[in-house]
């Protein structure tokens, strides 16, 4: 990444990633943080965030995620795309679901630990973007 993001935009689109490459996003969302002034704590949590988004891309949108890291000043924001061909729209639930319940918490949990999560058909290459947002 430029070592000069002021007032600058910067955008780092990686490669898209399989389970092997989820740590260097991990490693990639936690500089980028750092550098959009994060403090560590919300950092790390945003970081959580984008995790869950990445691993369920891959895990059910087509074993890979396409993942663009964009900082803008303070505002911190990750899109995650997937292939995947869910027909039905992706929609956070309102509340976490029961404990019981082998998975389904990743979407929910992203949703609470960063300012704005959006959900959107990609245009023309299906599948699904997921956009998180922070801002220090």
């Amino acid at each position: 990444m430029d070592e000069t993001l002021a007032d600058e935009s910067h955008v780092l689109t990686m490669p898209p990633v399989t389970v092997d490459g989820v740590a260097g996003v991990r490693r990639s969302v936690g500089d980028a943080a750092d550098r959009a002034g994060l403090p560590p704590e919300r950092a790390d949590l945003f970081t959580v965030a984008v995790n869950e988004i990445v691993i369920n891309a891959i895990e059910h949108g087509g074993g890979t995620a396409d993942v663009t890291i964009i900082i803008a000043g303070p505002r911190l924001t990750v899109e995650v795309g997937d292939h995947g061909t869910a027909e039905a729209r992706l929609v956070v639930p309102g509340e976490a679901p029961p404990v019981d319940q082998p998975g389904g918490r990743g979407l929910w949990l992203a949703s609470r630990l960063c300012d704005e999560l959006t959900i959107e058909p990609r245009d023309h290459t299906g599948g699904t973007v997921i956009r998180l947002t922070t801002v220090a």
